[in-house]
Parts: structure tokens; C-alpha cells; sequence
């Protein structure tokens, strides 16, 4: 059926806003959607309208709406041809929609997360829109005012994406996993929650996350399509430090620049590593970028035939691009952003634009990206309207290089499924304007039988025909468990030492 521009865009003229009609429940339970339906309205990227679910039966408007979004789960998705997007629906993985009793149970209990997904029932069927997804400990009861807000993220990108392509682009089929969860159910997923919070949390106190860099001869593009990585790991593991975050300075063969972590301290620094002959590197060498706290991932580029160099500097509150000069030092040349907690920032070139995609802490740690555009490396830098474009903690936070593969762009991003590092999401970049971002994830690279460093795999940045990864194995290390043994049993003598100030004082 051939439609016009504007009956695709759900408008009743041309150049219109976008229309969304918010299928309310009924009574007080409609509290939290009433205020779901004003945040997206105040956004001023589309209309809304608000209908009681009951009410909508008999609601026909003059023209197309963009998409009736059924916030009540009630709705016969087949009986409003008027939508031209379809009708949406915001659910966890059994199809249990946002707001109902246990959504999103089952996957907090497996220790994945809370999951939210968009869902549209259109003329070619259930498709899948996007999703938003965030750590959570089992057990743990996800607020919905949170959820709320990824449910907002979503409804945003998609009209997003409608305005600016008039449509949705190709998604995929999507089929719920199953009915909503019986009480036998319910009672399993408790038991299976408590056993992961147990044992998250035992290895949490008594093991350590031990890192290590190493080489591998091929390209990220190839890394994409391989089974296993051939991973030649540097060094020897250390009970005082380990070696993270990799990048190689590009056209050398032998400069590593990497994070060093001091367990004894609990504290990062940047460091430059030399390999030799046999692929093994002498001592680090540390690197002074003028920035004080915690420091780690050096993403390290070159431009216009100079040596620039963006780290972690959340803990300072700064940004800072840093630029060699002749004699090898570094001078900070342009602060990106102050008063800002940006992790993993990572600089690449798209669409006449430099951007930074990064990780903003004050969010969450590791489950969204946001990012920053400039016409000049030196800025000024404006921040992308559609911030955060992506909540996901399976493939947000930046994880090494940005590389081309044909007509694709590759963003390499870390999967922090059911803990921190576990492997690297490959996402393709469908879209990047500076209206409109979209990614899409083809494939995940893990430790695989790794024997030295098979529970994790961080980051993969590229480093001319190789590519520089690392990866972690947890063990016991006597200095950060005596460090939590120290740590708790302080809390534990201040707590009644301050309640016995408090009543004093009453």
C-alpha cells in the first residue's frame, strides 16, 4: 500500500510533530503513566494526547496518529489502523507489560538486569524497537520511577528516529518469551536470586579482579568473524598492580600506554609500557598528563600528524585532551567538559564531526552512552540532544576503538551482563547525525576457554595490523581483602557509635 510522507509520519499536515496517543488504566493506577505522558510531552519532540483505555474504542481522530503507545497492556493491537507506527508496548521479556505485578522478575533473579523493551504490533507483525537495560542485584526490586525513565529514553529515540527518517527504519521480529509467571515460578526465581546475590557477593569480598594486556595479530574487523582470540598476554601477574586499558601509540610498534592499578592504594595511574624482542615489556614508565585521582583508559589517536591523548579522569571532575609535544611531554590543550564524571571518552571522526562518546558516572557506572560533537578537535564541544542516545549495560560503555569495516562504523563497547568487564560488544552505528543516534549490536567477543584470563575480556583497541586487548581472572589477593576486612569493621564501629550521639542529643 503506497502511504504519503505524512500518513507515514502520523501528522495531519506536512512538517508537523509527530502524534502519540497514551492509552491510560483507569483509577489511580494511571498515576505513574499520567507522568510518563508529561515528561514525553515536555520533551516538545511530538504531541501527546492522553485517552483512558476504556475511552479509546471509540476514539477516531481526523487523521493518522504517529503510534498509540498502551501503557494498560489491554488494547487489541489489530483493531487502531489509524496508527501508522502501530501500537506500542513497553514490557520485560515475557511480554509482561511495564507497571504489572513482577515485571522484570525473572531476569533481576538471573542476575542480567532489569530490561525494558519497546515493542510495536504493526501491519507486518511484532516488531522490536529498542531496549534499556541496567544492573541490578538479585533479589533486588527495580524502582519503576527508574524504569520510567528508560521507558521515556525509548519513546524518545523512536520518535527521534521518525522525524528525522519519517519512519522507523528495518527492525527485527520480536516474540515474548512466555506467559506471564506462575506462582511456582515466582517461587523458583526467589530461590535462584538468592543463590546469585550469595554468590555475587562472596566472590565480591574474598576475590579480586586481576587484569592483563595482551597482543593479538589481527584487525578488529577480523576479530568481528573469529572464534577465538590468539591472545599473546604481557607480562606476569603481580599481587601489588595489574595492567588494563591498552592503546598502542599508532605508527610505533613497541609503546603501549595502559592504566596501572595499585591494589595497596586502590588507585589508577597511567603508565607507558615498551615491548621487547620476545613480545614481553620492560618496566612502565609513568605518564604525567597533569590530572590528579583515579586515571585509566588513555585513548590515545593521532591528528594532522600530531599525538593526542583523552584519559578517565572522573574522579578530578574534568575532561582533558592532551597533546605531545617535541620533546615527548604532554600539555593539556582543551578542557572538554569541567564538572563533569565522563568515563572511557573516545574520540573518532563521522559525518564532518568529532565525536566523543563516553559514559556519564552520574547516570550509572557502565550502562549508558552519551556523547559530544564538534566541528574542531579543540571544540567547542555541544552535548547530543539525545543524551543519554543509549541505556544498556549489555554494549554502552565505550570498550576501545571506533573503526571502519567497508561502509560500517564498529563501536567497540563493554557487556556488563551479571558483572563489570565480562566481554566486548561489537555495535554498528546505523545512525549518527547531530539529531539522531542508533546502534545496533552484530556480535560479542569473549575470553572464550582462555586458560590465563577466561572470566573477562574489557577492552579491544586497535593498533595498526594488531589489535591490543585485556583481560581478567579473578583470584585472592591478601591486600584488598584486607583492606574490605578493614573497611567493614570501621563502618560497623561507627554505626553505634553515631547512634549513640544521635540519642543523646534527642
Amino acid at each position: 500500500m503506497n502511504e504519503s510522507m505524512s500518513e507515514r509520519r502520523g501528522t495531519g499536515a506536512p512538517g508537523d510533530l509527530p502524534q502519540l496517543v497514551f492509552a491510560l488504566s483507569p483509577g489511580k493506577g494511571a498515576e505513574w503513566q499520567q507522568a510518563l505522558a508529561a515528561q514525553v510531552r515536555a520533551a516538545g519532540l511530538c504531541d501527546v494526547i492522553e485517552v483512558g483505555v476504556d475511552d479509546l474504542l471509540g476514539f477516531w481522530p481526523a487523521y493518522p496518529v504517529t503510534a498509540i503507545v498502551d501503557l494498560a497492556g489491554r488494547l487489541d493491537p489489530h483493531s487502531h489502523p489509524y496508527a501508522a507506527e502501530g501500537v506500542w508496548r513497553l514490557c520485560d521479556g515475557r511480554g509482561v507489560v511495564l507497571g504489572a505485578p513482577h515485571h522484570g522478575a525473572e531476569s533481576i533473579a538471573d542476575g542480567v538486569g532489569a530490561r525494558l523493551h519497546l515493542v510495536a504490533h504493526t501491519r507486518a507483525g511484532m516488531l522490536h524497537v529498542e531496549s534499556a537495560a541496567a544492573f541490578a542485584d538479585p533479589c533486588h526490586v527495580f524502582p519503576l520511577q527508574r524504569l520510567c525513565s528508560f521507558a521515556q529514553t525509548l519513546l524518545l529515540g523512536a520518535v527521534r528516529e521518525i522525524a528525522e527518517l519519517g519512519t522507523l527504519d528495518m527492525r527485527a521480529a520480536w516474540t515474548p518469551d512466555g506467559k506471564p509467571p506462575t506462582w511456582l515460578e515466582r517461587q523458583r526465581w526467589k530461590a535462584r536470586g538468592a543463590v546469585n546475590l550469595a554468590l555475587r557477593l562472596g566472590r565480591g569480598f574474598l576475590l579480586v579482579e586481576q587484569w592483563m594486556v595482551g597482543v593479538v595479530d589481527m584487525r578488529v574487523t577480523e576479530a568481528v568473524h573469529a572464534r577465538q582470540l590468539p591472545v599473546k598476554w604481557l607480562g606476569k601477574r603481580f599481587t601489588s598492580h595489574c595492567w588494563a586499558d591498552p592503546f598502542g601509540v599508532p605508527g610505533s610498534g613497541d609503546e603501549i600506554y595502559c592504566e596501572e592499578f595499585d591494589f595497596r592504594a586502590n588507585r589508577g595511574r597511567i603508565v607507558k609500557l615498551r615491548l621487547g624482542d620476545t613480545v614481553e615489556p620492560g618496566r612502565s614508565e609513568p605518564v604525567d598528563l597533569g590530572l590528579t585521582g583515579h586515571l585509566s583508559y588513555p585513548y590515545i589517536f593521532r591528528h594532522e600528524g600530531q599525538l593526542y591523548c583523552v584519559a578517565e579522569s572522573a574522579e578530578c571532575g574534568r575532561c582533558v585532551l592532551n597533546r605531545q609535544d617535541e620533546s615527548g611531554r604532554w600539555q593539556a590543550v582543551s578542557v572538554l567538559f569541567d564538572n563533569a564524571e565522563i568515563a572511557d571518552p573516545t574520540i573518532f571522526r563521522h559525518g564532518g564531526y568529532f565525536w566523543l562518546a563516553y559514559t556519564d558516572v552520574r547516570m550509572g557506572a557502565f550502562d549508558n552512552l552519551c556523547l559530544a560533537y564538534a566541528t574542531d578537535l579543540l571544540g567547542p564541544w555541544q552535548l547530543h540532544p539525545q543524551n543519554p542516545v543509549k541505556i544498556d549495560h549489555w554494549s554502552s560503555r565505550s570498550a576501545g576503538s571506533v573503526v571502519r569495516d567497508g561502509e560500517d562504523l564498529l563501536r567497540t563497547a563493554q557487556v556488563c551482563k551479571t558483572g563489570y568487564g565480562q566481554a566486548v560488544a561489537i555495535n554498528r552505528i546505523v545512525h549518527c547525525t547531530p539529531r539522531f543516534y542508533r546502534e545496533e549490536t552484530v556480535r560479542v567477543v569473549g575470553p572464550g576457554q582462555d586458560r590465563l584470563n577466561p572470566h573477562g575480556l574489557h577492552t579491544i583497541s586497535e593498533w595498526g595490523d594488531r589489535i591490543l586487548v585485556d583481560g581478567k581472572r579473578y583470584v585472592p589477593n591478601h591486600w584488598v581483602v584486607w583492606r574490605r576486612i578493614v573497611s567493614r569493621l570501621a563502618r560497623a564501629w561507627r554505626a553505634p557509635a553515631l547512634r549513640r550521639v544521635g540519642s543523646a542529643t534527642d
